[in-house]
């Protein structure tokens, strides 16, 4: 769901429903001004009306026990283009398998969706925006893909509201272009090549900014310096590099990402560590997919997936080698990252590209050889440094772009994220790629 604070818009005294007959009254055999759709006759379930007091009733749709059957109970509105709409209806539910599949609420066709999971009642709701009048004007409440159960309807709301305060950041990110150089680095130009850096990118005022992977030693030949192990890591959060990282973050306000090397006992971790705006060392991550190479320079794999909860919203950071595992986007866009940082190496920007669009999130990466970029959640470049520069941009993350097919359903996000959204008869799918997964990582360790 877009991240917009919506409690405020439960107080329906305040608002004006736009919804001619919420309670569902009527003489007839429909509600007035409600109808049921289905797309045949023979796909349709069941539908009636439930009494509930002498001036309430309810819609209800049942199973037929046909879990091709698809029908919705539905509804006129008039919404006016541009305007911003809080939208909400009530839902109680009966033997339904799963709700996610089955249960299904468009308001002008834009998604309503529980906000804390289903319950036995639950409040499904939305704020939008409507965008056109291609968005149609319709409420439409939906059962499909259920071969048992029933499902109650109730207090349908739609109003007018101001226009939210959404959260705007900026982003910055960097690329070190060793064309400008005049002379061989050492690793002690190199933090200094950083610390300007950071005062040029502190002038930008942005929220946070992200450095390469490896930044320590990003332009310095190998011969100007012995080992990574012995010569380049350092310890965290007070080694010589993480003290200009964490000045810089306090001096300027900004969260500050780098990718750097880090000596943990007798172990060596190519990780990238965040610093908060006060220039407090809040965590780091420590890359899992290595390549063979940096196996072979003694580099030992990270463990774990954590996100970072910042005063803007919620991150997440992986390094280089990571991204050609689309799993690894995929499980930190399920778990509410709404920005994924990959401080990088090599890579292909197509890559990032198809990792910001399959999971509606923004990506930034800081390169060393292909240009550092910001991409929206859509897919497309907004913002790039090919060469020794700063890219920056200002991201709007409570309603981030998708690239939709003239279908408002996907600002809500995307199919592969959003269960609403996967309009298939089960989760099979999933489920059996998850056995399969689990089934090869058995068999490689019997092989081992």
């Amino acid at each position: 769901m877009n991240n917009y604070n919506i409690s405020d818009y439960n107080n329906k005294s305040k608002y004006e429903n736009l919804i001619s007959n919420p309670d569902f009254l009527g003489t007839g055999s429909f509600p007035e001004g409600w109808t049921f759709e289905s797309p045949r006759p023979e796909l349709t379930p069941e539908y009636s009306l439930k009494h509930v007091g002498e001036n309430k009733r309810r819609l209800i749709i049942s199973s037929v026990g046909d879990i091709y059957s698809f029908g919705c109970w539905s509804t006129e509105i008039n919404l006016e283009v541009g305007q911003w709409y809080y939208a909400s209806v009530r839902v109680k539910i009966k033997n339904i398998e799963n709700p996610d599949l089955s249960i299904c609420a468009h308001f002008a066709k834009h998604f309503l969706v529980p906000e804390d999971g289903w319950e036995e009642d639950t409040l499904l709701r939305q704020v939008f925006r409507y965008n056109s009048k291609e968005e149609g004007n319709k409420v439409e409440l939906y059962l499909r893909c259920a071969e048992t159960g029933s499902v109650e309807w109730y207090e349908p709301y739609i109003a007018k509201i101001e226009p939210p305060k959404h959260r705007i950041i900026r982003a910055a990110t960097v690329r070190f272009g060793n064309s400008i150089l005049t002379e061989p680095l050492t690793l002690e130009g190199q933090r200094e090549r950083i610390a300007r850096k950071l005062e040029e990118v502190g002038s930008l005022k942005p929220d946070i900014v992200v450095f390469p992977e490896f930044s320590p030693v990003i332009g310095v030949p190998r011969e100007n310096f012995g080992t990574y192990f012995d010569d380049v890591t350092e310890s965290v959060p007070d080694g010589k590099l993480c003290r200009i990282l964490s000045g810089a973050a306090s001096k300027y306000g900004m969260y500050v990402i780098a990718g750097i090397i880090e000596k943990r006992d007798k172990y060596m971790f190519n990780t990238a560590v965040i610093f908060d705006r006060k220039g407090n060392f809040i965590g780091q991550y420590d890359k899992t997919h290595l390549t063979f190479g940096e196996m072979k320079e003694g580099f030992s794999c990270g463990k774990d997936y954590p996100v970072f909860d910042l005063d803007f919203g919620r991150i997440g950071i992986h390094i280089c080698y990571d991204e050609w595992f689309p799993e690894v986007s995929r499980y930190y866009a399920h778990k509410g990252a709404e920005i994924l940082f990959l401080p990088v190496a090599g890579g292909k920007p197509i890559t990032w590209r198809t990792r910001a669009l399959d999971n509606g999130i923004y990506f930034i990466s800081s390169s060393i050889n292909p240009p550092s970029m910001i991409i929206d959640s859509s897919g497309a470049i907004i913002a790039e440094t090919h060469d020794d520069g700063i890219a920056f941009a200002d991201l709007n993350l409570d309603y981030r772009k998708t690239n939709w097919y003239i279908d408002p359903t996907l600002s809500y996000g995307m199919p592969c994220i959003v269960p609403q959204m996967r309009n298939t008869t089960d989760n099979r799918l999933i489920e059996e790629l998850g056995e399969l997964m689990k089934k090869k990582n058995i068999m490689l360790k019997e092989k081992e």
